[in-house]
Protein backbone atom coordinates (compact mmCIF):
# COMPACT_ATOMS: atom_id res chain seq x y z
CA UNK A 1 0.00 0.00 0.00
CA UNK A 2 1.48 3.34 -1.08
CA UNK A 3 1.24 6.53 0.96
CA UNK A 4 1.45 9.96 -0.65
CA UNK A 5 3.12 12.79 1.23
CA UNK A 6 1.45 16.18 1.18
CA UNK A 7 4.23 18.71 0.42
CA UNK A 8 2.28 21.57 1.99
CA UNK A 9 1.90 19.61 5.21
CA UNK A 10 5.62 18.87 5.22
CA UNK A 11 6.48 22.55 4.72
CA UNK A 12 4.05 23.59 7.44
CA UNK A 13 5.43 21.02 9.88
CA UNK A 14 9.00 22.01 9.11
CA UNK A 15 8.17 25.70 9.52
CA UNK A 16 6.40 25.05 12.82
CA UNK A 17 9.36 23.01 14.08
CA UNK A 18 11.85 25.73 13.11
CA UNK A 19 9.70 28.40 14.78
CA UNK A 20 9.51 26.40 18.02
CA UNK A 21 13.25 25.78 17.87
CA UNK A 22 14.00 29.49 17.42
CA UNK A 23 11.70 30.44 20.32
CA UNK A 24 13.31 27.77 22.50
CA UNK A 25 16.79 29.11 21.71
CA UNK A 26 15.67 32.69 22.40
CA UNK A 27 14.32 31.68 25.82
CA UNK A 28 17.27 29.48 26.84
CA UNK A 29 19.94 31.93 25.63
CA UNK A 30 18.14 34.98 27.02
CA UNK A 31 21.00 36.22 29.22
CA UNK A 32 23.38 36.03 26.28
CA UNK A 33 21.11 37.38 23.53
CA UNK A 34 19.41 40.30 25.31
CA UNK A 35 22.59 42.42 25.63
CA UNK A 36 23.41 41.69 21.98
CA UNK A 37 19.89 42.71 20.95
CA UNK A 38 20.14 45.96 22.92
CA UNK A 39 23.56 46.56 21.36
CA UNK A 40 22.11 46.05 17.89
CA UNK A 41 19.30 48.46 18.74
CA UNK A 42 21.76 51.11 19.95
CA UNK A 43 24.00 50.60 16.92
CA UNK A 44 21.18 50.95 14.41
CA UNK A 45 19.90 54.09 16.14
CA UNK A 46 23.39 55.66 16.22
CA UNK A 47 24.82 54.57 12.86
CA UNK A 48 23.64 57.38 10.57
CA UNK A 49 24.28 60.05 13.20
CA UNK A 50 27.85 58.87 13.80
CA UNK A 51 28.52 58.66 10.07
CA UNK A 52 27.48 62.29 9.62
CA UNK A 53 29.69 63.40 12.52
CA UNK A 54 32.58 61.34 11.13
CA UNK A 55 32.29 62.81 7.63
CA UNK A 56 31.94 66.38 8.89
CA UNK A 57 34.63 66.55 11.58
CA UNK A 58 36.96 63.76 10.32
CA UNK A 59 37.23 62.19 13.77
CA UNK A 60 38.70 58.70 13.86
CA UNK A 61 35.88 56.16 13.72
CA UNK A 62 36.97 54.14 16.77
CA UNK A 63 37.47 57.26 18.92
CA UNK A 64 34.11 58.65 17.85
CA UNK A 65 32.36 55.41 18.84
CA UNK A 66 34.07 55.41 22.26
CA UNK A 67 33.03 59.01 22.97
CA UNK A 68 29.47 58.31 21.87
CA UNK A 69 29.11 55.15 23.98
CA UNK A 70 30.69 56.78 27.04
CA UNK A 71 28.20 59.67 26.90
CA UNK A 72 25.40 57.17 26.36
CA UNK A 73 26.47 55.20 29.45
CA UNK A 74 26.48 58.38 31.57
CA UNK A 75 23.00 59.32 30.33
CA UNK A 76 21.64 55.82 30.98
CA UNK A 77 23.03 55.63 34.51
CA UNK A 78 21.78 59.15 35.19
CA UNK A 79 18.23 58.22 34.14
CA UNK A 80 18.25 55.08 36.31
CA UNK A 81 19.54 56.94 39.36
CA UNK A 82 17.04 59.75 38.82
CA UNK A 83 14.03 57.44 38.51
CA UNK A 84 14.80 55.33 41.57
CA UNK A 85 15.71 58.33 43.72
CA UNK A 86 12.45 60.03 42.73
CA UNK A 87 10.44 56.92 43.62
CA UNK A 88 12.06 56.89 47.03
CA UNK A 89 11.39 60.60 47.56
CA UNK A 90 7.73 60.20 46.56
CA UNK A 91 7.21 57.39 49.05
CA UNK A 92 9.17 58.90 51.95
CA UNK A 93 8.29 62.60 51.61
CA UNK A 94 4.54 62.27 50.93
CA UNK A 95 2.80 62.08 54.32
CA UNK A 96 -0.44 63.24 52.68
CA UNK A 97 -0.59 59.87 50.95
CA UNK A 98 -0.84 58.14 54.34
CA UNK A 99 -3.62 60.49 55.41
CA UNK A 100 -5.56 59.95 52.19
CA UNK A 101 -5.11 56.20 52.45
CA UNK A 102 -6.47 56.23 56.04
CA UNK A 103 -9.51 58.25 54.93
CA UNK A 104 -10.21 55.81 52.10
CA UNK A 105 -9.71 52.92 54.51
CA UNK A 106 -12.28 54.25 56.98
CA UNK A 107 -14.76 55.14 54.21
CA UNK A 108 -14.47 51.69 52.66
CA UNK A 109 -14.95 49.95 56.01
CA UNK A 110 -17.98 52.09 56.79
CA UNK A 111 -19.53 51.42 53.40
CA UNK A 112 -18.90 47.65 53.57
CA UNK A 113 -20.26 47.40 57.12
CA UNK A 114 -23.71 48.40 55.82
CA UNK A 115 -23.73 45.18 53.81
CA UNK A 116 -22.71 43.02 56.75
CA UNK A 117 -19.15 42.49 55.51
CA UNK A 118 -16.56 41.73 58.21
CA UNK A 119 -14.04 44.48 57.47
CA UNK A 120 -11.53 43.18 60.01
CA UNK A 121 -10.71 40.35 57.63
CA UNK A 122 -10.44 42.68 54.64
CA UNK A 123 -7.23 44.14 53.30
CA UNK A 124 -6.16 47.02 55.54
CA UNK A 125 -5.22 49.98 53.35
CA UNK A 126 -3.24 51.57 56.16
CA UNK A 127 -0.63 48.92 55.64
CA UNK A 128 -0.16 50.12 52.07
CA UNK A 129 2.25 52.81 53.18
CA UNK A 130 4.48 50.24 54.85
CA UNK A 131 4.18 47.96 51.83
CA UNK A 132 5.23 50.83 49.55
CA UNK A 133 8.14 51.61 51.85
CA UNK A 134 9.26 47.97 51.80
CA UNK A 135 8.92 47.98 48.02
CA UNK A 136 11.07 51.10 47.83
CA UNK A 137 13.76 49.42 49.91
CA UNK A 138 13.55 46.39 47.63
CA UNK A 139 14.07 48.61 44.58
CA UNK A 140 17.13 50.17 46.11
CA UNK A 141 18.51 46.77 47.00
CA UNK A 142 18.18 45.86 43.34
CA UNK A 143 19.80 49.09 42.24
CA UNK A 144 22.34 48.71 45.01
CA UNK A 145 23.79 45.78 43.18
CA UNK A 146 25.76 48.27 41.13
CA UNK A 147 28.22 45.73 39.87
CA UNK A 148 25.63 43.68 38.02
CA UNK A 149 23.77 46.69 36.59
CA UNK A 150 26.92 48.43 35.42
CA UNK A 151 28.26 45.12 34.14
CA UNK A 152 25.18 44.55 31.96
CA UNK A 153 25.33 48.11 30.64
CA UNK A 154 29.06 47.83 29.98
CA UNK A 155 28.60 44.51 28.16
CA UNK A 156 25.86 46.00 25.98
CA UNK A 157 28.00 49.01 25.12
CA UNK A 158 30.95 46.73 24.37
CA UNK A 159 28.85 44.78 21.89
CA UNK A 160 27.71 48.08 20.41
CA UNK A 161 31.32 49.15 19.90
CA UNK A 162 32.18 46.00 17.97
CA UNK A 163 29.00 46.17 15.85
CA UNK A 164 29.68 49.79 14.90
CA UNK A 165 33.43 49.34 14.46
CA UNK A 166 33.05 46.35 12.12
CA UNK A 167 30.02 47.69 10.26
CA UNK A 168 31.73 47.27 6.86
CA UNK A 169 32.05 43.49 7.23
CA UNK A 170 28.51 42.96 5.94
CA UNK A 171 29.27 44.87 2.74
CA UNK A 172 32.47 42.90 2.14
CA UNK A 173 30.65 39.63 2.77
CA UNK A 174 28.03 40.49 0.16
CA UNK A 175 30.75 41.36 -2.37
CA UNK A 176 32.51 38.04 -1.81
CA UNK A 177 29.29 36.02 -1.69
CA UNK A 178 27.62 37.29 -4.88
CA UNK A 179 29.67 37.50 -8.05
CA UNK A 180 26.80 38.75 -10.20
CA UNK A 181 27.07 42.55 -10.20
CA UNK A 182 23.37 43.17 -10.82
CA UNK A 183 22.26 40.80 -8.10
CA UNK A 184 24.85 42.23 -5.71
CA UNK A 185 23.60 45.75 -6.41
CA UNK A 186 19.99 44.76 -5.71
CA UNK A 187 20.91 43.06 -2.43
CA UNK A 188 23.05 46.02 -1.36
CA UNK A 189 20.19 48.39 -2.11
CA UNK A 190 17.79 46.28 -0.04
CA UNK A 191 20.23 46.11 2.89
CA UNK A 192 21.05 49.83 2.75
CA UNK A 193 17.41 50.84 2.49
CA UNK A 194 16.46 48.55 5.38
CA UNK A 195 19.25 49.91 7.58
CA UNK A 196 18.36 53.49 6.69
CA UNK A 197 14.67 52.97 7.44
CA UNK A 198 15.27 51.19 10.75
CA UNK A 199 17.95 53.70 11.80
CA UNK A 200 15.68 56.63 10.95
CA UNK A 201 12.80 54.97 12.80
CA UNK A 202 14.85 54.42 15.96
CA UNK A 203 16.40 57.90 15.95
CA UNK A 204 12.99 59.46 15.27
CA UNK A 205 11.42 57.44 18.08
CA UNK A 206 14.02 58.73 20.54
CA UNK A 207 13.41 62.34 19.46
CA UNK A 208 9.66 61.82 19.63
CA UNK A 209 9.94 60.31 23.12
CA UNK A 210 11.94 63.31 24.35
CA UNK A 211 9.40 65.76 22.93
CA UNK A 212 6.55 63.76 24.45
CA UNK A 213 8.23 63.95 27.86
CA UNK A 214 8.50 67.74 27.56
CA UNK A 215 4.81 68.02 26.63
CA UNK A 216 3.70 65.84 29.54
CA UNK A 217 5.91 67.82 31.94
CA UNK A 218 4.35 71.13 30.84
CA UNK A 219 0.79 69.84 31.30
CA UNK A 220 1.50 68.26 34.71
CA UNK A 221 3.28 71.40 35.86
CA UNK A 222 0.22 73.41 34.84
CA UNK A 223 -2.03 71.04 36.84
CA UNK A 224 0.20 71.36 39.90
CA UNK A 225 1.07 67.65 40.11
CA UNK A 226 4.08 67.11 42.37
CA UNK A 227 7.18 65.45 40.93
CA UNK A 228 6.01 66.41 37.44
CA UNK A 229 9.41 65.82 35.88
CA UNK A 230 9.51 62.27 37.26
CA UNK A 231 6.07 61.43 35.90
CA UNK A 232 6.96 62.98 32.56
CA UNK A 233 10.11 60.86 32.24
CA UNK A 234 8.26 57.81 33.54
CA UNK A 235 5.41 58.16 31.01
CA UNK A 236 7.78 58.93 28.12
CA UNK A 237 9.87 55.82 28.79
CA UNK A 238 6.78 53.62 29.11
CA UNK A 239 5.58 55.04 25.81
CA UNK A 240 8.34 53.01 24.15
CA UNK A 241 6.16 49.95 24.89
CA UNK A 242 3.25 50.24 22.43
CA UNK A 243 -0.27 50.22 23.91
CA UNK A 244 0.65 48.54 27.20
CA UNK A 245 3.08 51.26 28.30
CA UNK A 246 0.54 54.04 27.90
CA UNK A 247 -2.06 52.11 29.89
CA UNK A 248 0.40 51.56 32.77
CA UNK A 249 1.37 55.25 32.78
CA UNK A 250 -2.29 56.32 32.81
CA UNK A 251 -3.16 54.10 35.79
CA UNK A 252 -0.06 55.07 37.78
CA UNK A 253 -0.44 58.81 37.18
CA UNK A 254 -4.19 58.77 37.89
CA UNK A 255 -3.61 56.84 41.13
CA UNK A 256 -0.96 59.28 42.33
CA UNK A 257 -3.08 62.32 41.40
CA UNK A 258 -6.04 60.82 43.28
CA UNK A 259 -3.98 60.17 46.42
CA UNK A 260 -2.01 63.43 46.40
CA UNK A 261 -4.83 65.85 45.45
CA UNK A 262 -8.31 66.56 46.76
CA UNK A 263 -11.20 65.88 44.44
CA UNK A 264 -11.68 63.77 41.35
CA UNK A 265 -10.88 66.50 38.85
CA UNK A 266 -7.10 66.14 39.22
CA UNK A 267 -6.87 62.46 38.20
CA UNK A 268 -9.37 63.09 35.38
CA UNK A 269 -7.38 66.08 34.12
CA UNK A 270 -4.11 64.16 34.47
CA UNK A 271 -5.52 61.31 32.35
CA UNK A 272 -6.90 63.82 29.83
CA UNK A 273 -3.51 65.57 29.62
CA UNK A 274 -1.67 62.30 29.04
CA UNK A 275 -4.16 61.20 26.39
CA UNK A 276 -3.95 64.60 24.68
CA UNK A 277 -0.13 64.37 24.59
CA UNK A 278 -0.42 60.89 23.05
CA UNK A 279 -2.80 62.28 20.41
CA UNK A 280 -0.29 64.98 19.55
CA UNK A 281 2.40 62.34 19.30
CA UNK A 282 0.43 60.03 17.00
CA UNK A 283 -1.12 62.69 14.75
CA UNK A 284 1.61 65.36 14.59
CA UNK A 285 4.99 64.21 15.93
CA UNK A 286 5.04 60.69 14.47
CA UNK A 287 4.15 61.70 10.88
CA UNK A 288 6.67 64.56 10.95
CA UNK A 289 9.58 62.76 12.63
CA UNK A 290 9.14 59.05 11.91
CA UNK A 291 6.91 59.10 8.83
CA UNK A 292 4.68 56.35 7.50
CA UNK A 293 7.29 54.10 5.90
CA UNK A 294 6.96 51.64 8.77
CA UNK A 295 3.18 51.50 9.04
CA UNK A 296 2.54 48.16 10.72
CA UNK A 297 -0.82 46.69 11.47
CA UNK A 298 -1.89 47.44 15.04
CA UNK A 299 -2.64 43.75 15.63
CA UNK A 300 0.89 42.84 14.48
CA UNK A 301 2.42 45.39 16.86
CA UNK A 302 0.27 44.29 19.81
CA UNK A 303 1.02 40.60 19.28
CA UNK A 304 4.72 41.43 18.97
CA UNK A 305 4.64 43.17 22.34
CA UNK A 306 2.93 40.18 23.96
CA UNK A 307 5.30 37.63 22.40
CA UNK A 308 8.32 39.79 23.27
CA UNK A 309 7.21 40.04 26.90
CA UNK A 310 6.80 36.25 27.11
CA UNK A 311 10.24 35.55 25.65
CA UNK A 312 12.42 38.40 26.97
CA UNK A 313 10.25 40.30 29.46
CA UNK A 314 10.36 44.10 29.38
CA UNK A 315 13.38 44.07 27.06
CA UNK A 316 11.44 41.99 24.57
CA UNK A 317 8.50 44.39 24.64
CA UNK A 318 10.80 47.20 23.51
CA UNK A 319 13.33 45.36 21.34
CA UNK A 320 11.18 43.01 19.28
CA UNK A 321 9.44 45.65 17.17
CA UNK A 322 12.47 47.56 15.76
CA UNK A 323 14.95 44.70 15.36
CA UNK A 324 12.65 41.77 14.61
CA UNK A 325 9.11 42.68 13.67
CA UNK A 326 9.90 45.55 11.28
CA UNK A 327 12.41 43.69 9.08
CA UNK A 328 10.68 40.29 9.31
CA UNK A 329 7.20 41.71 8.70
CA UNK A 330 8.55 43.78 5.82
CA UNK A 331 10.17 40.74 4.22
CA UNK A 332 7.07 38.58 4.71
CA UNK A 333 4.89 41.32 3.25
CA UNK A 334 7.10 41.63 0.17
CA UNK A 335 7.07 37.84 -0.34
CA UNK A 336 3.29 37.64 0.02
CA UNK A 337 2.74 40.56 -2.35
CA UNK A 338 4.96 38.97 -5.01
CA UNK A 339 2.40 36.22 -5.75
CA UNK A 340 -1.19 36.69 -6.74
CA UNK A 341 -2.38 33.74 -4.65
CA UNK A 342 -0.81 35.02 -1.41
CA UNK A 343 -1.32 38.76 -1.93
CA UNK A 344 -4.48 38.98 0.24
CA UNK A 345 -2.49 37.70 3.26
CA UNK A 346 -0.18 40.74 3.07
CA UNK A 347 -3.04 42.85 4.43
CA UNK A 348 -2.39 41.40 7.88
CA UNK A 349 1.07 43.06 8.00
CA UNK A 350 0.15 46.63 7.08
CA UNK A 351 -2.40 49.30 7.79
CA UNK A 352 -5.51 48.95 5.63
CA UNK A 353 -5.92 51.55 2.91
CA UNK A 354 -9.19 53.17 1.93
CA UNK A 355 -10.64 51.69 -1.26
Amino acid sequence: MEYSVNPRLVKFTLGLFLTCLIVFILVIARDFLVPIAWALLISLASLRFLERIHNKFKIRWGLLILIHLFLLMLITLGIFIFLFSEVRQIIINSPELDEKIMVIDQAMKSWLSHFGVNTEEMFNLRSLSKRLSDFSQFLFQVVGNVGQVVGDIFLTLLYSFFILFYKDILGRFLQMRFADVDRLQKIQNIVNNSLSIISAYLAGTLIMTALLGVLIYIFLLFLGIKYAIFWAVFAAILNLIPYIGNAIALVALAGYAFLSKDGMWYPILAIAALMFCNMIQENILRPLIVGDRLSLNALTVFLSVIVGSIIWGVSGMIIFIPIAVIPIAGIIKIILESKESTRPYSLFFGEPKSP
